[in-house]
């Protein structure tokens, strides 16, 4: 038993070294990273201005720093605003608006919303890779070391909460914990509607292991 709490706890604290790695690699891709068309929507959005009408000639930088810095929307302007402009869930950009309320409208300001779900992602990843019998600390590098989850993870966009919701459903399906599981699945759909694949990917297996003795 005291070797088996000593490998336990060695696996945490190594589990936290490389979660403290990640505090460090996702922040700095975040303020590396230029911006991106997406992003300039969101802060748009969320500050209560959808598609400002460009004029045909020049524009100053100054002008769009302006209208980004207004707001924040209310959460029904940004659902209105979303039916009659795009085809985006709400549920990110009402955390997006409230999280600028607290840290302002800066795209890097915005940015450290995707980071912090990034982090919570990686823990569930260990989570997850220790519940199936894998190491934990191996699945956070192997994750931490791709692109598309460091890409995900500090863009002004959906990604990084759909991806923390879908990860917490499979850890509580893992759990035996069905009906939380699909309270999280279905708020990841609400951040992003390409969370549903992942979704539909987990009732099918959660149903083959009640159909497999």
């Amino acid at each position: 038993q005291g070797l088996g709490e000593a490998l336990v706890n060695g696996t945490a604290l190594r589990c936290a070294l490389v979660l403290m790695l990640a505090a460090i690699v996702l922040p700095g891709a975040a303020w590396l990273r230029g911006a991106e068309y997406d992003e300039q929507y969101t802060l748009f959005l969320t500050a209560g201005v959808v598609r400002p009408a460009w004029p045909e000639s020049p524009f100053p930088a100054g002008q769009v720093a302006a209208l980004q810095a207004g707001g924040p929307a209310s959460l029904a302007d940004i659902a209105r605003d979303l039916r009659a402009t795009d085809v985006h869930p709400p549920l990110y950009f009402w955390a997006a608006a409230a999280w600028r309320m607290v840290f302002g409208p800066s795209l890097f300001a915005i940015r450290m919303l995707s980071v912090l779900f990034g982090l919570v992602s990686l823990g569930l990843t260990g989570a997850i890779a220790r519940r199936c019998g894998l190491r934990p600390v191996a699945a956070i590098l192997l994750t931490l070391g791709c692109y598309g989850f460091v890409y995900t993870n500090v863009i002004a966009r959906g990604f990084a909460p759909a991806e923390t919701l879908t990860l917490g459903g499979v850890t509580l399906l893992l759990g035996r914990r069905p009906l939380l599981a699909g309270l999280s699945l279905g708020a990841a759909c609400c951040c992003n509607y390409l969370a549903v694949f992942v979704a539909a990917a987990v009732i099918v297996v959660a149903g083959a292991w009640l159909a497999v003795p």
